[in-house]
């Protein structure tokens, strides 16, 4: 277990060193990873002890951990919140954690179907890759400078569907959020591997049908012809004047689709790839 006198040294060590009290815990949670050669769970007694430890000794408030990224899973008829928590050093993650607002036994009816279980793990797997690789890709040197420019943008409009659809009251015109970020998806992934121009980009414009197209044809991705019956729930750009009348479940399609896309990206040019791990293991059961 965490000592008391660990901590305190260790919280007296960062107060020397200027480090923000917001960052304590999860430096703290790194550092005993590394100090004692293990991992850590977020959810685990050793993790809960350091959080609880620095909420006690911080400004009320400063001591949440936060999260990395924050995406929606649709479930049940309704839009669950999937946080992906900022990790330090060896962590472990709970899939089931990620989703702070579901009640234990929905999830455990959910984890229940088996079909049910694996599409919420492959999709937790996009979400993790997608928020702990994004920032990645944008710090990496050497990319085509509008591809990133594209994605910034693609993921801004990503987030701020999830954003839309979090809420108590989800808005339908957060589909618009969701064509716009795979439009946008489509182009930068076309740009970072082959240098795609404004021009060029212009070219393919806001047919999905053709990004779709300019996207199988740079990855060789040719089983991504399959999503080419999910195009038909985004609105034509030109309807974006008006009110949106879609399905929660139409929503949806949109929504996982242009995040599954983002997850290709990170996983194309960086070494996130979890959702080899979650394949694995559905296998071996």
């Amino acid at each position: 277990m965490v000592s008391k006198e660990w901590l305190d040294r260790l919280n007296a060590e960062f107060r020397d060193a200027g480090i923000d009290q917001r960052r304590r815990p999860g430096e703290a949670v790194r550092r005993y990873s590394t100090e004692f050669n293990t991992s850590v769970d977020l959810s685990s007694d050793v993790a809960n002890t350091i959080f609880e430890w620095f909420e006690a000794h911080s400004k009320p408030g400063v001591h949440q951990i936060g999260s990395m990224y924050e995406s929606v899973y649709f479930y049940d008829s309704q839009f669950w919140v999937v946080l992906i928590p900022i990790a330090y050093g060896m962590v472990q993650l709970n899939v089931l954690d990620c989703l702070p607002e579901m009640p234990e036994d929905l999830k455990k009816k959910m984890m229940a179907d088996q079909m049910q279980a694996w599409d919420y793990a492959t999709f937790w797997a996009d979400c993790l890759d997608y928020g702990m690789g994004i920032d990645d890709l944008r710090k990496m040197p050497g990319l085509n400078e509008f591809g990133t420019q594209l994605l910034m943008s693609a993921d801004q409009e990503l987030r701020a569907a999830a954003s839309i659809l979090s809420q108590h009251c989800p808005d339908s015109r957060a589909i618009l959020n969701c064509r716009m970020a795979l439009e946008i998806f489509f182009k930068a992934y076309i740009a970072l591997k082959t240098g795609l121009t404004k021009n060029q980009a212009k070219s393919i414009g806001h047919n999905l049908n053709i990004g779709l197209d300019r996207f199988i044809d740079v990855s060789g991705l040719d089983h991504w012809e399959k999503a080419r019956g999910i195009l038909a729930v985004y609105p034509e750009i030109h309807e974006r004047y008006k009110e949106q009348d879609i399905t929660f479940n139409r929503i949806w399609d949109g929504y996982s689709l242009a995040q599954s896309v983002g997850a290709v990206i990170i996983r194309e040019f960086t070494d996130r790839n979890t959702i080899e791990q979650v394949m694995a293991s559905n296998k071996a059961n």
